[in-house]
């Protein structure tokens, strides 16, 4: 048996029905709540295959978060899908904070993404040729992965070498769109290039070392994607009402859960940056499997003799506004509650991503110093359908 497919069009409601029998059938179960929606499937051509439904996570909304961005400017509500409770209510309450300290102060390091082909020469007699190669036809391989894309543009590289084998990482600005498709294409034709004009043994258009989609320590250094920061300070007055602690007792237990994190071995150093790139790739229609290196990053506090210092820093941050699944009609209207899908957004889109986290690890923090962080799952955390 196999799922039932349509060779003329897939994503009509007819086949979506027949695969939604057939799987109704083979299980035993009635599948209902799948195919009721009011998406067009047609809508989802080009981002999945088989469709049966569309999965229907919750969206809830924080805010205002008041950004001081080059980018974004101003107060936004921030949409977040999840289904874990007291999540909304936690990135919420570091909104308020953050917005009633003046806002969170953000900056954008670095915009790339990259693609890594490894080459195999005869012997590093040939590599010492190849890498001189390079850079001498630089421009040219330049000029030939952008016949490929209007908007990508190839920037720089570098190259990392094990006996005959090198790798060359490629660094490519692919304007609003996350980009991975785009940069794969014109690195293709630069292998192409490369195998016409210079005698390689072999190649393969990703050596594993561009990275994509696992957590790294190079893409935590050299960044992927967009790497940015974000910065607050939050008053005295404002800990105690607002987080039911201080900044004296937040201080001391962040410097604490940094040692346990060394002892741990952990990739960054942050409390729960995953729980916000998550939610906001879920609702925005980002790369899911990205959350892997996006939520790679670092958190720093400081206690200012009663106020309270807080940075974020996400090197590896893999959005964008345009393609992929950003065009989806729920994903489309969740990007536009912030004013942020379309080209000339992705910057914004990124300025904000990283005052969210910024709000959720505040809220955090102070949760577990306060010692609410049980009672607030408790209140919130249960699934307790009527």
């Amino acid at each position: 048996m196999k799922l039932p497919k349509d060779r003329k069009n897939d994503y009509s409601r007819t086949a979506i029905d027949k695969r939604i029998k057939f799987l109704s059938s083979n299980n035993g179960i009635d599948i209902k709540y799948l195919k009721g929606n009011k998406v067009d499937p047609e809508n989802a051509r080009g981002n999945i295959e088989n469709i049966i439904g569309f999965s229907q996570v919750p969206v809830g909304a924080i805010g205002p978060l008041k950004v001081n961005g080059d980018h974004a400017k101003g107060d936004f509500f921030v949409p977040l899908s999840t289904s874990e409770g007291a999540l909304i209510a936690s990135f919420n309450r570091g909104s308020r904070i953050i917005t009633l300290s003046g806002g969170a102060n953000v900056l954008v390091l670095k915009n790339t993404i990259q693609r890594a082909p490894c080459f195999e020469l005869k012997n590093l007699s040939k590599v010492q040729e190849f890498i001189e190669w390079i850079q001498n036809n630089f421009n040219t391989l330049k000029q030939v992965a952008e016949s490929t894309t209007k908007t990508g543009k190839l920037t720089g590289y570098s190259t990392y070498i094990q006996g005959k084998i090198v790798f060359l990482r490629l660094e490519f600005f692919s304007g609003d769109a996350m980009g991975m498709n785009m940069v794969s294409k014109s690195s293709q034709e630069i292998c192409n290039y490369i195998k016409e004009h210079f005698p390689i043994e072999g190649y393969l258009l990703e050596s594993n070392m561009a990275v994509d989609k696992k957590p790294s320590g190079i893409n935590s250094i050299l960044g992927r994607g967009k790497s940015v920061t974000a910065e607050v300070v939050l008053k005295k007055d404002l800990i105690s009402k607002y987080l039911y602690t201080t900044s004296e007792a937040i201080d001391k237990a962040y410097r604490q859960q940094l040692m346990g994190g060394v002892l741990a071995g952990t990739q960054g150093a942050n409390g729960h940056f995953a729980n916000g790139v998550a939610a906001l790739f879920l609702a925005c229609g980002q790369d899911l499997a990205n959350i892997s290196e996006s939520s790679v990053g670092y958190t720093y506090m400081e206690d200012l003799g009663g106020d309270l210092y807080v940075s974020v820093n996400l090197p590896s941050l893999v959005v964008g506004t345009v393609g992929g699944g950003t065009s989806l009609p729920t994903q489309r209207e969740c990007l536009e509650i912030m004013g942020c899908y379309g080209n000339g957004k992705a910057l914004k889109f990124t300025e904000i991503a990283a005052a969210t986290v910024l709000a959720g690890e505040i809220s955090l923090a102070s949760s577990v110093v306060a010692g609410d962080f049980i009672t607030a799952h408790e209140k919130y955390g249960r699934n307790r359908p009527k």
